[in-house]
Parts: C-alpha cells; structure tokens; sequence
C-alpha cells in the first residue's frame, strides 16, 4: 500500500507533467502545432464535422473517400470544438498517463521505482513536443500503454476474478482503438489474449480460451472493418497507403542507396519514376517490390535497419524542439533523418541552448537503457508471471521501435516506445523485490 504522501508525491510529478505540456500553448498562434501530418489530419477533420465521412474537405468541397491514413486520429480531432481544445486533452492524457504509470510501478516495485519512471516519461522532450502538436502521438500512446498496463494488471491478480477479466477486455478494446491511431497498431492484436493465457489457463482452460478469443476477436476487428472499408470505396486491401510508400519510397530506397553506394534522393527519384512507368502505384504492388528489393540486398537491409534501430532509440529531438523554443538551429530538414549526422550536429552546435537541451536528452535516453539492461539482469523476476511483467513491455516497445527502423528514424517514432522503456528503467534503478 502507499503512503497519502507518496501518492501525494505521484500526483505532484502529474501535475508538473500537465503544466509542462500546456506551456506552449501560452503561444498566440498554431502554427508550429499545425505543422507536419496536421496538413493531412485537418482537413480530414474538417470532412468528417461537414459530412463527407473520411474524406477531405477542399474549398468547401468533400474530395474522393480517404483510405491513406487511419482513421482514428482524424476522428479525435473532429470531435473537439477546435485544436486548443484537442491539444489541452492530450495535455491531460499525457499527464494522465504518467500519474498511472507511476502509480503501477510504485505498487509492484516500490514507491522510489514508481516515482523515476513517472519522472522520466514526465521530462522526455519528444514525447512533449510530440504531444504540443496536432500529431497522433500523445493519443496512440496513451491507448497503448494504458492498455497493456491493464493487462499487466490483470496478470499480478493472484487468481481468476472479474476485474481481471473485465481489465483483459478493457485492454483489447484499448488496442483496437490504438490500431486505428497509428499503422503500426496493426500488430497489436496478437498481444491482446495474453492476460488470460498467463493468468487463468490454471484456473479453467475453456473459460480460458473463451475470453483469448474474445480479446483478440475485439482488438482485430477494427482492423478488419477498416480494410474492408477500404477495400470498398479506394480498392486498396491495406489499413493505409502512406505506410506501403514509406516502405517503398524510404526503406527500400534506403536499402537500395547502400547497397549501390548511390545518394539517397537519386535512388528515391528513381523509384518514383520505375512506379510511375511500370503502373505499380498499387499498395500490393509498391509491397511486393520492396519485398523483392529487400531479398536481393539482405546485408543492406540488415545494415540499414540496425542502424535506423540504434538511431530513433537514442536520437534526440531537434528540428520540432527548435521550431518550439525558437532557436533557429534545428539542422538541415530535407536530409534522410538517420544520415548525414555530423552536419546535425554542427547546425545543433550553433545554439547554446538547445545544444544544452540535445544534451540532456543523450544523458536521458543512456540513463534509461542502462536502467532497462539493469532490470532485465537482475534475475529476482523468476516466475512466468513475474517474467511477462516485465517481458510484455519489453516486447511491446522494441517491435514499436523496429517498425520505425528505417531511413526516416526520427525521435518521433520513439514516443511510443518510452512510458515502457520509462516503466523498465525505474525497475531497473530504483526497484524492491517484488513480490
């Protein structure tokens, strides 16, 4: 049990959290919150208030059915009274999200374990800049951990109940909502029957096998909707469009600028004009001739995709931190994020401030995976359960890690990973034995 004022303590780091992440909205415009994918999840926004369904508005017109991004952000933003108001929500549910955080760890590994991990997610930079724009971040991050700390949850039940049951099930809906966030949602399903493999297959292995289904049936089936969807109005048998041509225009073109020694851009160009020519522009296409580009260049691909991995779970964040505080020394924006790293840094260099932030961030990202390495060693989690506890999270954060494994790494795509990499490396410091 906690102390009133160790939770105090949990409830203050939460309300730091929310003050951080309100700050930039002191701004008088929107416009640095506006930036990046904002230019596409607006004006899908704005068809969805008029009517035209998952469309696009264009000077008052509803354009052609959208099938190139989820659609569940889009949705989000269209149902808040306007974008303050979508930014103050993520405020909260970041902060949210830390306090819970927090709170899990504290009770299973002590309050000093919970209180690191809460603090880490609190002061990470790119999950602050990430969640001050009109960005998919703050909200997939939100449904997916949330979602696997109620499983979590429901695993340390010492026998079978309801509330375990019904946290297992809140937690396959939490997943299903998430895949319709972010592509990379699209793996999710199969993580959302292994509260009750874990917890209750002692217990009744039918009962068991019932509810796996029912989870993993609940965390599917807006995937399957959504394909279908597409299907239907676009032609297109795929959650989205924009991941098949990252695939193609970023990673393959990645793989292929290695592999030949050639410049990226070229390589990128080139890819372009062979779809254009040879009419591949199909999602299934586009997949089919990455595949075949990865096969043929298999130590390319293992280079470029080791050392996307290295870079966005360490890069810091630059160009988005710069644009919000003001330094103007962000570093060149049309180079592949994961090349070209010495020119980053001697742009970075250019401001004392945001080169003393960069820093900090280095220090943070070492100071958490020397954590997460110190709790995967220190062998007192011996039983399954104890193992998934940790494991679980674990998994979770480096399949999110290794989808964004590419030439387009970007600190971004870290966001996801962090509250369990945060979760890992409280444990890891600052942990009791569990019990």
């Amino acid at each position: 049990m906690r102390t009133r004022g160790q939770a105090a303590w949990l409830v203050l780091i939460g309300i730091a959290a929310l003050l951080i992440r309100l700050a930039p909205l002191a701004r008088h415009d929107l416009m640095f919150q506006t930036g990046w994918d904002a230019a596409d999840y607006i004006p899908l926004a704005e068809g969805i208030e008029h009517g035209c369904g998952f469309a696009r508005l264009v000077n008052g017109h509803c354009g052609s059915p959208n099938a190139s991004r989820p659609p569940g952000y889009p949705y989000f933003v269209a149902l808040m009274p306007n974008l303050r108001t979508v930014l103050v929500v993520q405020a909260i549910l970041g902060a949210t999200l830390c306090v819970w955080l927090g709170w899990f760890v504290s009770g299973r590994w002590g309050i000093r374990a919970g209180l690191l991990a809460e603090t880490l997610l609190t002061i990470d930079i790119p999950t602050i800049v990430y969640g001050t724009m009109i960005m998919s971040e703050a909200t997939f991050q939100f449904l997916l951990t949330g979602a696997i700390l109620l499983q979590l949850s429901a695993i340390t039940a010492a026998e079978w109940t309801w509330r375990a049951t019904a946290r297992g099930i809140a937690a396959a809906v939490m997943l299903a909502a998430a895949a319709m966030i972010r592509p990379t949602g699209i793996f999710l399903p199969i993580f959302a029957p292994i509260p009750f493999l874990i917890s209750f297959r002692r217990t009744n292995w039918l009962r068991a096998s019932i509810f796996m289904v029912l989870a993993f049936a609940i965390a599917i089936s807006t995937i399957l909707a959504w394909i279908a969807r597409n299907r239907t109005v676009a032609g297109v048998s795929a959650m989205d469009t924009d991941s098949a041509g990252i695939l193609y225009y970023y990673d393959a073109a990645g793989v292929l600028s290695y592999a030949t020694h050639r410049n990226f851009f070229e390589v990128e160009a080139d890819l372009r004009r062979r779809s254009e020519d040879t009419h591949v522009l199909s999602t299934g296409g586009i997949l089919r001739e990455s595949l075949e580009i990865f096969v043929q260049h298999p130590i390319a691909t293992a280079v470029v995709i080791g050392r996307g991995l290295i870079y966005v779970a360490t890069v810091p964040a630059r160009n988005e931190l710069n644009e919000l505080i003001g330094t103007k020394n962000g570093g060149p924006l049309k180079l592949p994020p994961s090349s070209d790293v010495l020119v980053r840094v001697r742009q970075v260099l250019r401001s004392p401030t945001l080169t003393a932030l960069v820093f900090v961030q280095l220090l943070l990202i070492g100071f958490i995976w020397l954590g997460v390495a110190r709790a995967l060693l220190r062998n007192d989690w011996m039983s399954k359960r104890q193992t998934a506890l940790l494991l679980i999270p674990l998994a979770i954060a480096l399949i999110m890690l290794g989808c964004a494994a590419g030439p387009d790494a970007h600190s971004r795509f870290r966001v996801p990973a962090l509250p369990f990499l945060a979760m890992l490396a409280g444990i890891g410091w600052l942990r009791v034995k569990a019990g």
